[in-house]
């Protein structure tokens, strides 16, 4: 398995990138519901492939992992994004990696060059939120200097669900 980390091409990948993260959206929701028994999305489903199109945005960044190894017939196995909340400060979303690739720094590759990207953008402050139940993803934030945070104004997560989610925020200067 050899992975490349690259900015995505919505005008050739848009299909394979909203298959990615309707899995991810699912896969979480179904979580949510079996583990807190929360019916409510924070995200819709429905306008994920529309939702792409804000990556058009220079304030905005969407990368992808993509397997080019000899047997991978070159699949997307992974999605990350950034936007910027306001000067100065980014925010990581959607990211994701097909549980087959998973344990294999295929996250880790991705939310460094979210890091690299954020410094590009001038943020020296990169936020995030994700569920509770998202263990592996915490400690990876965690390892790359993420702390715990009160949510945030410009989360996509809405107060009533907030108890569900953990905030956290890097500071890139200290890191």
């Amino acid at each position: 398995m050899t992975i490349v980390i690259r900015r995505a091409d919505l005008s050739a990948e848009a299909e394979e990138i909203t298959k990615l993260l309707v899995d991810y959206i699912t896969t979480a929701l179904r979580e949510l519901h079996e583990t807190f028994g929360v019916e409510d999305s924070p995200t819709d489903v429905d306008g994920l492939r529309d939702s792409l199109e804000e990556y058009r945005d220079p304030a905005k960044a969407l990368f992808v992992a993509q397997d080019v190894g000899e047997d991978a017939a070159d699949r997307l196995v992974g999605v990350a994004g950034l936007r910027t909340l306001e000067p100065g400060v980014v925010e990581v979303k959607r990211m994701y990696v097909v549980p087959e690739c998973r344990g294999r720094r295929v996250g880790s590759q991705l939310l460094d060059r979210l890091l690299e990207e954020a410094e590009h953008m001038r943020a020296p402050t990169v936020r995030l939120d994700t569920v509770r139940f998202m263990a592996d993803a915490q400690r990876l934030y965690r390892s790359r200097g993420f702390v715990e945070r009160t949510p945030y104004a410009g989360t996509e997560i809405p107060p009533h669900l907030q108890q569900y989610w953990i905030f956290f925020e890097r500071d890139q200067a200290a890191s």
